[in-house]
């Protein structure tokens, strides 16, 4: 039976007991009412998006459903490889909400696995495990298995809450929660019989840690609700204290069979990769070899097996978490995914010799697979494939990198452990994450010395450093070549830039910067304390002036490294003192003699950072206003916070609607109008940050302590950043652009206070403008823009017809002599002014001395132009004067250039009137000026 069959049959069965066929939750943990499950990075079990329905705040569309969920685990992925852990799988479901309970619950899977309708089993080759107290459940199963012919003491085994109560070791430990006994069902896969009677609960547990049997079904029993709490609050890994466990108000069934595991079973085959749910992966993998040159055969060595299985298992999980949104990154979901990809990757290129990128291309695999029960994998191809492909491609930069610098360091080394802060180096500077270089040390048999790694991470983490995600003003500038140091320096600035924007300080290191005629009047400074806010998070740095009795300093811009906060500045006083222009020899004497250690008034341009703190303050409402939009996997993919504007890149796969982007802005708009405190906790306990919300990247070590960042109820964050005291000073938030930035990352550009008074004043103008030139009031400007839209088309399909000969003037007057010029008078009908300009150019083109009058009737109105050549100019033919004076005859008026104008009258009545005056009014007009 295939994975195909077995997955309608499941369904088809429950659906056969009343069960609804449910769709597949999101891999991304949303629960039936859109809550994002912040307890879990994936969805893992066929329950999670059903916690509603299990706590009764939710009413489910039927008591009875069956699922099959897509599941990802990585507990245990250094396991995988083997013939039966998996990443991604699949997770049969059925479950009951208030309806039936055990009897029908175990009656059900009884029939399903041993019915020659269904599924067929030998019930010799299989049995259960129970709760140890679970003496109901024990009851249920005891006739079905006398009915089939088994003693039930060899085929029902008691066991312990640590494998047979959900949450494992609830009973006695928590949390607290609805809780209940579970009851496994396992299948014999081992070559010899099945045990028979005398069996015991020892048999049992020794044959199943040698892997004789497979656990194929999980019925969970939710009844009680457990309640407790902390033995220490302040130390909340010490667990729970019980203190009671009543039953819930009503009974409800969760029930999990894994698909691959039982479609092993049902072929009789020993691994999982054997059956169709891997194949045609494996002959992917296989055809991309060959297209490489690299001979890959499933079965023909176990290096090779393993790495092909751990490839085949990490394309099916990465291709699902991109379908379903998730995408590789540093934080969350995004790193578990870069993980994978990236050990798939280590797998492809160095056990299977892969050298060109091939990851990608496994996806077809999969789409062969699972793509008639998935579609979106189809659907999503696109995004899928590319985000594959660029991630193997950055990954395949980084490792040639990384190994260069981990093989020079493996082949100095002294001993077997390789120093921690040698693969810290390798993960802050090259990407690689340490488990990576795990890998690689394993296969060189060296170990690391991960007491060191934590060490140097720990201290990475005190020392904030720039977010690479800002333009750096003073590349151009040249290097240091000389520098001091004050003997008495700290080693780390102080900052006291949250509470003031003026403070008292020691200028204590100094580092000028050189060009090709010696030093400039730039350099970067150090001092003991300050009140500059270092670039970090996104943020950019302060500037303002560092102000001594003997100099004084504009700050330019404000960075940290190790430590130290850094200014960098431009000297604009140095009394008695010529910087400019010294060569290094001679300014390192002036540094080394102290002349700049001194104090300074170190003074911030306070309405700078004010603009810079509102926008940093609107980048987190913006964040919280995203996600109550967009949903919960909205997580931050970088920003730029300053003075003028802000930039957010956010995870999403699409770009945002019109509508949403109005819903995102007026969130925000209506949180600043609430004027709400925006509360900054300093030193915070951590698991106190974390019990309230607050946002924190994922995979990042804190301190115990962390800076949050409070708004309300509406946004909580670990953030070093500046911010405002209170929402009303954002003001006016207004999103500018939303744009792509990357793969599955989108981008916002707002502006927020001063920026966005701004931005609005210069689009009003703008509006004025355009509603001018339309002649029409602003509020009218669209319907004018229709209208001239609609004028335009119909002009177009006008001069296609006047070009294509069709347009025939309905009366031609030859040309008049008038002295030593000529006049041309054409009269058209149902062709606007526009379209008969390109007859007057026309008609002078041959003719300098021409003068070309025509005139277009639509309806009771009349358009007339006019074209004056060369030479008719010269000798005083004027356009606008005789369009205006041929125009009045019509009832109208106009004119405009000599060489070129229009006129406009209100009566057609008088068209021929007014061209058979134009010769006279022609030559009128000659004689005023004298010219013939």
């Amino acid at each position: 039976m295939t994975t195909r069959d077995l997955r309608e049959k499941y369904l088809a069965f429950f659906e056969s007991k009343a069960h609804l066929r449910h769709p597949s939750g999101s891999l991304i943990p949303y629960d039936v009412t859109g809550r994002l499950d912040e307890s879990l990075l994936f969805n893992g079990a066929g329950m999670v998006q059903f916690k509603p329905y299990f706590r009764g705040v939710a009413r489910p569309p039927q008591p009875r459903l069956t699922t099959v969920q897509k599941c990802v685990r990585t507990g245990d992925i250094e396991s995988v490889g083997d013939l039966s852990h998996l990443t991604f799988f699949e997770m049969l479901g059925n479950f009951s909400f208030g309806d039936y309970f055990k009897a029908q619950a175990i009656t059900f899977a009884w029939e399903f696995l041993i019915s020659s309708e269904w599924l067929g089993l030998d019930p010799a080759r299989l049995c259960c495990t129970i709760f140890e107290d679970d003496d109901e459940a024990e009851r249920e199963w005891e006739p079905l298995w006398r009915g089939a012919g088994f003693d039930p003491e060899a085929k029902i085994f008691r066991l312990g809450e640590d494998t047979n109560y959900w949450p494992a070791n609830s009973f006695t430990q928590g949390p607290p929660g609805p809780c209940g006994p579970n009851s496994e069902i396992f299948y014999w896969t081992a070559a010899e019989p099945a045990p028979v009677s005398p069996y015991t609960r020892e048999d049992y547990l020794r044959d199943e840690a040698q892997g004789k049997w497979l656990e194929i079904w999980n019925l969970v029993f939710i009844q009680f609700e457990w309640e407790g709490r902390l033995k220490n609050a302040a130390r909340p890994h010490e667990g729970y204290e019980k203190e009671g466990m009543p039953p819930l108000p009503f009974q409800s069934v969760d029930t999990g069979m894994g698909l691959e595991r039982t479609a092993t079973v049902l072929a009789g085959q020993s691994s999982v990769y054997e059956t169709d749910a891997f194949l045609p992966i494996l002959r992917r993998i296989e055809s991309v070899g060959d297209a490489q040159g690299v001979t890959l055969r499933y079965g023909s060595s176990e290096a090779q097996d393993m790495a092909m299985r751990i490839i085949a298992d990490h394309i099916r999980t990465a291709v699902f978490c991109i379908a379903d949104g998730v995408l590789p990154g540093n934080t969350g979901r995004g790193y578990v995914l870069r993980r994978l990809i990236r050990r798939a990757v280590l797998k492809g290129q160095r056990t299977l010799g892969l050298t060109e990128p091939f990851f990608h291309e496994a996806y077809e695999g999969v789409l062969a697979a699972l793509g008639d029960a998935y579609p979106e994998l189809a659907e999503r191809r696109e995004v899928i494939v590319q985000t594959l492909r660029n991630e193997e491609t950055l990954f395949r930069r980084t490792l040639e990198q990384g190994d260069v610098r981990l093989r020079e360091a493996l082949e100095s080394l002294q001993g077997e452990r390789l120093s921690g802060r040698i693969a810290f180096q390798l993960y802050d500077t090259y990407g690689f994450p340490l488990e990576v270089t795990r890998e690689l040390c394993e296969e060189a048999g060296v170990e690391i010395d991960l007491d060191e790694y934590e060490r140097a991470f720990e201290e990475a983490q005190r020392l904030s450093r720039a977010s690479g995600d800002m333009e750096n003003v003073y590349a151009d500038l040249g290097a240091a070549a000389v520098s001091a140091t004050a003997p008495d320096a700290p080693e780390v600035t102080a900052f006291e830039g949250y509470e003031h924007l003026r403070e008292t300080a020691r200028l204590t290191r100094i580092e000028p910067h050189f060009g090709s005629e010696g030093a400039s009047r730039r350099a970067r400074v150090a001092l003991d304390r300050t009140p500059f806010y270092a670039e970090s998070g996104g943020q950019v740095g302060d500037t303002g002036r560092l102000l001594a009795d003997a100099f004084e300093m504009r700050v330019l811009g404000t960075r940290k490294e190790s430590g130290l906060f850094w200014h960098e500045v431009e000297i604009v006083r140095a009394d008695g003192q010529r910087i400019e222009g010294q060569p290094p020899e001679s300014l390192q004497k002036v540094l080394d003699s102290g002349w700049f250690f001194r104090s300074v008034e170190a003074e911030v341009d306070a309405p700078r950072r004010a603009r810079i703190r509102r926008h940093h303050t609107a980048t987190h409402l913006l964040h919280a206003a995203l996600r109550q939009v967009l949903g919960r996997h909205v997580t931050q993919a970088g920003s730029y916070v300053g003075p003028d504007r802000l930039r957010f890149d956010f995870t999403h796969g699409q770009a945002m609607t019109s509508d949403e982007l109005v819903a995102v802005e007026r969130i925000v708009n209506e949180q600043a109008l609430e004027n709400t405190p925006v509360v900054t906790h300093a030193d915070l306990p951590i698991e106190e940050a974390r019990a309230r919300g607050a946002m924190a990247l994922f995979g990042e070590k804190y301190g115990d302590r962390v800076r949050m960042v409070e708004i309300g109820e509406f946004s909580r964050e670990l953030c070093g950043g500046t911010h405002v005291r209170t929402t009303g000073e954002v003001g006016l938030f207004k999103i500018v652009s939303e744009s792509s930035a990357a793969s599955g990352v989108r981008r916002i550009e707002a502006v927020a206070g001063e920026a966005a008074g701004a931005w609005v004043q210069e689009q009003t103008q703008l509006l004025r403008e355009a509603a001018e030139k339309l002649k029409t009031a602003p509020r009218e400007l669209l319907p004018a823009i229709d209208r001239h839209l609609e004028a335009l088309r119909k002009a177009k399909a006008d001069l296609q017809k006047a070009l294509s000969g069709k347009g025939e003037a309905l009366a031609a007057v030859e040309a008049i002599p008038v002295g030593t010029l000529e006049i041309t008078c054409e009269l058209f009908d149902g062709l606007e002014i526009k379209q008969v300009t390109s007859r007057l150019d026309q008609a002078v083109a041959q003719h300098p001395n021409r003068v070309a009058l025509a005139a277009a009737v639509e309806g009771d109105k009349v358009q007339f132009a006019c074209k004056v050549g060369s030479e008719a100019g010269a000798r005083g033919a004027h356009a606008g004067n005789l369009v205006r004076e041929v125009a009045k005859i019509a009832g109208g008026g106009g004119g405009g250039r000599p060489d070129f104008a229009t006129a406009g009258g209100k009566d057609a009545s008088k068209t021929a009137e007014a061209l058979a005056a134009a010769p006279k009014l022609l030559e009128a007009m000659l004689d005023a000026s004298n010219v013939r």
